[in-house]
């Protein structure tokens, strides 16, 4: 009788260790993956941060180029457009370098890829509306980079009816996109191959840190169930 009672005190040790070398191995697991997708979002926060700088350059150029040509109106609203442009630009950029850097990883992972899908979704918006002015905004770039470079005056060059048609072109394009995309947006989001494309447009880094957070989030759902 007490060779059984010694064998149950043992296997009921036995046990008690082995749930603490489990428990030892997820919170270890969960680390890991946490800092995974810490580190990728540090990456995309350096690289928005590139983007930034270069933004800021850019701004800085077509500040000195509207300076040059105050008093030419036909050089400055154009200037001025795409410099309005770049300052919208950089502001989002920092918005998203924020939402990288201040994700509270002491949360639960439900909140914090509820964290995550804010800069996802801000990331995606901010290609979405570059990729519709760009139409737009070629014009005005043209005849910026023709002055700025080329001391090429593009109204004479080329003219100002080939100029205004190329920008009624690029706002005829803009409701047009917007049309096409409230017609068959739903149909596109069902489409896997539409999803991909959302999910490239993200980032590398985005997709990554969701990743891990996905496979974070299963793996604790696992442990609750168990």
């Amino acid at each position: 009788m007490m060779e059984l009672d010694e064998l149950r005190q043992k296997w009921a040790e036995h046990d008690r260790k082995l749930e603490v070398n489990i428990r030892l191995t997820r919170q270890l697991l969960s680390a890991t993956r946490m800092n995974r997708a810490r580190s990728a979002l540090q990456r995309l926060a350096v690289f928005l941060a590139l983007e930034s700088v270069i933004a800021l350059a850019i701004i800085i150029v077509l500040g000195s180029f509207i300076g040059d040509h105050i008093a030419m109106v036909r050089f400055a609203v154009p200037a001025a457009a795409l410099d309005l442009f770049e300052i919208a630009t950089l502001i989002v950029l920092i918005q998203q370098i924020r939402l990288a850097l201040c994700i509270d990883y002491s949360k639960p992972v439900a909140a914090i890829q509820k964290q995550l899908e804010s800069l996802r979704m801000l990331h995606i918006r901010h290609f979405q509306w570059t990729l519709l002015l760009a139409p737009l905004l070629w014009t005005p770039l043209l005849i910026v980079a023709l002055e700025g470079f080329l001391r090429v005056d593009a109204y004479k060059t080329l003219g100002a009816a080939y100029l205004l048609a190329n920008l009624l072109f690029g706002l005829a394009i803009i409701p047009l996109a917007i049309w096409m995309s409230k017609k068959f947006g739903d149909r596109m989001d069902r489409s896997p191959k539409i999803q991909w494309l959302m999910k490239e447009l993200a980032g590398y880094n985005l997709n990554a840190a969701s990743d891990f957070l996905a496979t974070l989030s299963e793996f604790e759902e696992e442990k609750r169930d168990n």
